[in-house]
């Protein structure tokens, strides 16, 4: 009996050890999804009513399910076809009274809610494995009691516990708080949605909620390139930088020009404003005039400004007679002076003649040395040299 008893540990035990081996050995690290829970978006649902009460609050996700007969499953808006995944989150349970209260994650769930995968956290430091098949709950943790198992890696009430799935889409591996917790397998891999699980008269906390891919899956929403498309982007990218640089170097320097040109055009409407407006204050006495309807005023403006006009024209007739005066005396001057200057020129002639006349009667030449017609000859050229006929300035 004994023997049998402890044969009948021993297969427990080993059961045991072959659950909590490592069956996904496949690198799940390209990071699909992100979710810190820092800003509202239209991933995760808030709800306001008397059963559930879910809201971002303050970088996290809190949910509190106050209705008692049921659990509720809050699942993300976000699509996806992976069947090979690894699911990161760290959950918190809130205390309350209830002994049946739990949190935990929802992976493969299809559109229409009747199938998922379930991994449950309770206060007990228990946890739970469920498949939903055709609307209906089959336990996978099938050693525990009503599927759940205790561990004290889990921890309890207000703390966070970091959890762990991954899948290669048949196996399954679940890590708490970077401990392999339980390992178990499916007959057949299925896509479906992401989410989370709050039990009923449930309060909790998620901080974060990540989902990553194999490193070899390709998103048919993203492109992806190799290294040599990248350095050829890069290289492109760059190009397209320098000539864009360019381009907009030539249009800063158009835009100065065309900046330039509408400066000169704008001070030309200001002188022309300027102007309009003289002449708008002109005549806003007359158009107030004509308006009101002040003919004596009207009168008396038009007949200051006719006196104007006249007074203009005479001060334009004034000052060209004025200039004609101006130039007519400059040539009477002129002629005067070279009058003048003629004067003293004959005065100076006479002189001359009268001092030859003198020296001719009184004076005895010696004519063996200076011949007579020598001297006569050589005053002749003198004489004449001293008259010279100016033309006479006439002015007009």
């Amino acid at each position: 009996m004994k023997q049998i008893l402890c044969f009948s540990i021993l297969i427990v035990f080993f059961h045991r050890v072959g659950i909590c081996q490592q069956t996904v050995d496949i690198k799940l690290n390209q990071l699909l999804f992100e979710e810190s829970f820092g800003e509202l978006n239209e991933i995760w649902p808030v709800q306001t009513n008397n059963d559930n009460f879910f809201v971002f609050d303050d970088g996290e996700y809190f949910m509190n399910r106050t209705k008692k007969e049921s659990p509720y499953a809050i699942i993300s808006n976000w699509e996806n076809d992976i069947t090979s995944f690894r699911i990161r989150s760290s959950l918190m349970l809130g205390p309350v009274e209830n002994t049946n209260q739990s949190i935990g994650i929802i992976c493969r769930a299809s559109k229409d809610g009747k199938s998922a995968i379930i991994f449950e956290l309770n206060k007990f430091h228990k946890f739970r494995v469920r498949q939903l098949v055709e609307g209906r709950y089959q336990i996978v943790t099938e050693e525990g009691k009503d599927g759940w198992i205790k561990n004290n890696i889990i921890k309890g009430i207000n703390e966070y516990n970091d959890i762990e799935l991954r899948t290669n889409g048949i196996d399954h591996d679940i890590y708490i708080n970077s401990q392999l917790l339980y390992s178990f397998s499916m007959q057949e891999s299925w896509e479906g949605s992401f989410g989370l699980f709050i039990g009923p008269e449930t309060k909790g906390r998620v901080d974060f909620f990540n989902v990553y891919a194999d490193e070899l899956y390709r998103d048919p929403s993203k492109i992806y390139l190799t290294e040599k498309e990248i350095k050829n982007l890069i290289k492109e990218n760059e190009y397209l930088k320098i000539e864009l640089e360019q381009s907009l170097d030539a249009r800063a320097i158009e835009l100065e020009n065309a900046l330039r040109i509408l400066e000169k055009q704008l001070s030309s409407l200001d002188l022309i404003n300027n102007q309009l407006d003289k002449e708008n204050s002109q005549y806003a006495l007359i158009k107030s005039a004509v308006d009101t309807n002040q003919v004596d005023l009207l009168l008396d403006l038009s007949h200051k400004i006719i006196e104007s006009t006249l007074k203009n024209r005479q001060l334009k007739i004034l000052n060209t007679i004025l200039k004609d005066s101006l130039v007519n005396m400059k040539i009477n001057f002129e002629n005067l002076e070279i009058e003048l200057f003629q004067k003293v020129i004959d005065k100076k002639i006479e002189e001359q003649h009268f001092i030859d006349s003198i020296l001719i009667k009184y004076c005895v030449i010696d004519t063996t040395v200076y011949p007579l017609d020598s001297l006569l000859l050589d005053s002749i050229p003198f004489i004449d040299s001293l008259r010279i006929k100016v033309p006479e300035l006439n002015a007009e």
